[in-house]
């Protein structure tokens, strides 16, 4: 009799897991057969022919395959901005000399900013949860004041269409550090790769890094003349 109970087991398990959704999204993210091909939240074409603009017309947002409420009218006045006292802004280090740069801790779920030896900001982050956050020594090489962000799975409930995410660094291919308006459980991974971060505390963090956007424009690249901040992720 008991032979035969590991494998009415593993057959209950598989019945439970196929009509409870959480169960089978776990399961089968967790065993690489999700089918999800989403691993950060844009690839580095929809990146480079983003012009960064809010969208007006964009009225819905998705979020985990449903309709979320979706502050357009906050996001488009910046309402969620506190600045505070900010430190040297858009810059790579001090005016004294020190560098600038961003720790991002994934087992803390937490970032810092760092002016030399000093932490100038920290605030709670969500990492990947469906895809790994990967983990280096990077710096943002691309950054667009609203990116629309699309991905996930329509069949295990993970899909999103998210429009107007607010102030995108770009430290790895389609990984980035950016608002997130959709949830509040900072603290916990939660997204497909990038790094969530609350809105009023990405805001200052995007105008201290570098590369520095432009006056009038909304999206930039870094280069030798505006290079950008260094992110390292562990």
């Amino acid at each position: 009799m008991y032979k035969f109970l590991p494998i009415a087991l593993i057959v209950a398990l598989a019945i439970s897991a196929y009509f409870y959704l959480p169960l089978r999204r776990y399961l089968a993210y967790s065993l690489g057969i999700s089918g999800d091909p989403t691993v950060s939240c844009c690839n580095v074409d929809e990146i480079l022919s983003s012009n960064g603009e809010f969208d007006e017309g964009a009225e819905v947002a998705i979020f985990n395959g449903a309709k979320i409420d979706y502050p357009k009218t906050s996001l488009a006045l910046g309402n969620y901005l506190n600045l505070g006292e900010t430190q040297v802004l858009g810059t790579t280090t001090t005016a004294s000399g020190e560098e600038k740069w961003i720790d991002v801790s994934l087992s803390e779920q937490k970032l810092r900013a760092w002016e030399g030896n000093k932490v100038v900001m920290e605030f709670p982050i969500s990492s990947g949860k469906w895809s790994p956050t990967p983990r280096g020594d990077f710096r943002i090489w691309y950054k667009t004041r609203y990116q629309k962000m699309e991905g996930g799975s329509k069949a295990l409930g993970t899909y999103y269409n998210l429009p107007n995410v607010p102030h995108n660094m770009f430290f790895y291919l389609g990984y980035a550090i950016h608002g997130a308006y959709w949830h509040n459980n900072f603290g916990q991974p939660m997204s497909h790769g990038c790094v969530n971060s609350p809105l009023s505390q990405v805001a200052p963090l995007f105008d201290w890094t570098g590369p520095v956007v432009p006056a009038g424009t909304n999206v930039v690249r870094a280069d030798d003349s505006n290079p950008g901040t260094r992110v390292f992720v562990h």
